[in-house]
């Protein structure tokens, strides 16, 4: 049975601030970010992942380097189709200052109906999701997919049937880790928002249902 993983970058310095930080690509760990990195090494270690799918922002490529720099034998992917959602306009904003505005409601009521000033409709981010989705249910392999809150909530909803106007009741904190397993073209949510060992290693007990990047010093891009 097919497992795929979904891993959350680790904490950021937009997530600090309370900014959305969209496909903003200087944004980076902070300091407990980087420790959260090198933390999850183990756990990830334990999943005994066949390939990793990653988004191209830098705050991913972060999270995943302390692993990479470990196990440079596995296979590694840029995947444009991760990359975090397009907040146009807004994004760059604190969302303290976004939740005044009018639409805010609408973005977390009925989100279908939505798209972002000059960005990205929430269709159409699900709509990247769904095809990732529908290529990972050949795998037979474990496969890791390296990516944002946002897209992870919408895997989420995608593989239990989920409507986009729910995607919001999942959560997934940085550097957490969720996951899917795929038996038949049906998917299952087997843990969420976790980094436990225990939980992700469990599979069959716990089941319960952008930007330009230039990678200088990570040895194991680009093979």
């Amino acid at each position: 049975m097919p497992i795929v993983y979904l891993l959350r970058h680790a904490q950021s310095t937009a997530n600090i601030k309370g900014i959305l930080a969209g496909r903003d690509n200087s944004v980076e760990l902070t300091k407990k970010g980087f420790k959260q990195a090198k933390n999850l090494v183990p756990v990830i270690e334990q999943l005994k992942i066949a390939k990793i799918y990653c988004s191209p922002l830098t705050r991913c490529i972060q999270t995943i380097d302390p692993y990479m720099q470990k196990r440079a034998n596995t296979s590694f992917n840029v995947d444009e189709r991760l990359i975090e959602m397009d907040y146009g306009s807004w994004s760059g904003k604190k969302l303290s200052s976004l939740a005044s505005k009018r639409e805010w409601r609408i973005v977390q009521s009925k989100p279908s109906s939505f798209t972002f000033p000059k960005g990205e409709s929430f269709r159409s981010m699900r709509a990247r999701v769904e095809s990732i989705l529908k290529e990972l249910s050949n795998q037979k392999q474990p496969i890791l997919l390296v990516t944002h809150g946002d897209i992870i909530k919408m895997f989420l909803a995608a593989a239990v049937g989920l409507k986009t106007d729910d995607f919001q009741r999942f959560v997934v904190e940085p550097g957490s880790i969720s996951t899917i397993s795929i038996n038949k073209g049906s998917y299952s949510i087997v843990s969420s928002n976790t980094n436990s060992s225990a939980a992700l290693n469990n599979p069959i007990t716990n089941v319960i249902g952008g930007g330009d990047f230039i990678a200088k010093g990570f040895k194991w891009w680009n093979r």
